[in-house]
């Protein structure tokens, strides 16, 4: 039976090696937790330029992701909308709300649950009143 021993300076090269990855591991964690109770910075909608939100994540309670969303109008009138949120790209099916803002103003914050780490948003039949009625078109081009 053969016994192998790792020399010293194979030993040093090792530790240094381990130490090194723990280190990034800390810091891909301690990045990720940074986020957490923040605001993102607003984002414009994908369609309607005069609509922004942000979002913050508040963390994991139980199984589910919880998030919290702002939405602000920046129109000269009062707007409505729906918007639909869901944790799959392209599966706008989780959560569908309307929503009325106020000229020049930012909703409530919003708390909404997700089943994965990701979150989606989409803004869409927008109306200059606070019914779903003669929507506008797509402003951004």
């Amino acid at each position: 039976m053969k016994t192998f021993r790792i020399q010293n300076s194979n030993k040093k090269i090792i530790m240094k090696k381990i130490i090194l990855l723990l280190f990034i591991l800390a810091g891909i964690t301690m990045s990720a937790q940074q986020n957490k109770g923040v605001w993102d910075n607003w984002q414009k909608t994908s369609c309607y330029g005069k609509i922004s939100f942000r979002l913050m994540y508040v963390g994991k309670n139980g199984e589910q992701f919880k998030w919290k969303v702002q939405f602000r109008n920046d129109y000269s009138e009062l707007i409505s909308f729906n918007y639909h949120v869901t944790d799959k790209l392209g599966d706008y099916n989780l959560t569908t709300h309307r929503k009325a803002l106020e000229a020049g103003r930012t909703s409530p914050e919003i708390e909404l649950f997700t089943e994965e780490e990701d979150i989606y948003l989409l803004v869409d039949k927008v109306s200059l009143s606070p019914y779903p009625q003669d929507l506008i078109d797509c402003d951004n081009k």
